[in-house]
């Protein structure tokens, strides 16, 4: 998940640019016309904008992980690689988390320049897909690493999740984030090769540390009446997926001494829905969709195998 949750926060800069959420594919804000409403007819324009947003984005992408990060690593030719046994598939969850996030941004701005639905669906789909396997190709080389089918199996889950979405509501009712604390093997001088020495790696490589969320925005699932009316908009329940233990040693440790250390850990909390807070501000409705990717924390109920605890921060 390390790149891809990385890959993630970039590719959502510019995400909340047509993000509504609150009203059907193509109608606008009915107290403003602007830069930031959603097109209701095809705009050349603005499909000349998503265009160079899109493959601007990509090369930008593409060419910082080549010389950031592929770069770095050792290459070999081209080769397979089975780990879907590894880290407890948190890494999965990683690029679920990427393909919904690309595939959520181009379906928003494909919105945002008047195309129907259909075709809005099928191009972003299929844009945040290919964006997300261009990875898997880099990978491919990395001598620790390689092609792996369960990872694209989960980019296609994260771009499914986005699709669906938009097809059946017209808005982001069940969304995927991400939180982080700081975990018990962060700062550990023989775990720095693995986590990194900095909060900011800490955040992006320490899968322990991380939780990944699915939030259900509440107020769009309940009944029309009274109840409903009062519900915030902006209050969704969040069921989360985190670990411990996860440290490697994959090839090198047993498999029994690694699932004795790795556990899974179930979390269950509400979340702030921010790209849900209405505002006639553009550009803040533009910046909570933009950050609402990173989970705010809250106090939480964790699952796992040490039993149930209420944690005050997750």
């Amino acid at each position: 998940m390390k790149k891809h949750l990385l890959i993630c926060l970039l590719l959502l800069l510019p995400a909340g640019l047509s993000a509504q959420g609150l009203r059907p594919f193509h109608i606008r804000y009915d107290f403003r016309k602007d830069f930031f409403v959603n097109d209701s007819l095809p705009s050349r324009a603005r499909s000349r904008a998503v265009t160079g947003i899109a493959a601007g984005g990509y090369a930008v992408t593409m060419t910082y992980l080549g010389l950031n990060w592929y770069a770095k690593q050792p290459l070999v030719p081209f080769h397979f690689f089975d780990d879907s046994r590894e880290w407890l598939q948190y890494d999965k969850v990683g690029h679920a988390l990427g393909g919904y996030s690309s595939a959520r941004l181009m379906i928003d701005l494909y919105k945002w320049s008047g195309v129907e639905k259909r075709k809005a669906l099928i191009r972003g789909g299929v844009a945040g897909f290919m964006a997300m396997n261009s990875i898997e190709v880099f990978d491919g080389f990395g001598e620790g690493w390689g092609f792996s089918w369960s990872d694209v199996a989960a980019n296609f889950t994260g771009v499914s999740l986005a699709v669906a979405n938009q097809w059946a509501w017209n808005e982001n009712r069940v969304q995927l984030k991400v939180s982080w604390r700081k975990s018990p093997y962060a700062g550990v001088d023989s775990l720095q090769r693995l986590f990194g020495t900095n909060p900011a790696e800490w955040f992006l490589k320490d899968y322990n540390g991380q939780t990944t969320w699915l939030s259900f925005r509440v107020h769009s699932f309940l009944p029309e009446g009274r109840f409903k009316d009062h519900y915030p908009r902006w209050l969704n329940l969040a069921v989360g997926y985190g670990g411990e233990g996860m440290i490697g040693g994959y090839g090198r440790d047993s498999w029994e001494d690694i699932r004795a250390r790795e556990y899974r850990q179930l979390y269950l909390s509400f979340d702030i829905d921010l790209s849900n807070i209405r505002t006639r501000s553009g550009f803040l409705h533009s910046l909570f969709s933009t950050v609402s990717v990173i989970r705010i924390p809250m106090p939480a109920i964790r699952f796992d195998r040490t039993g149930v605890a209420f944690r005050a921060y997750e």
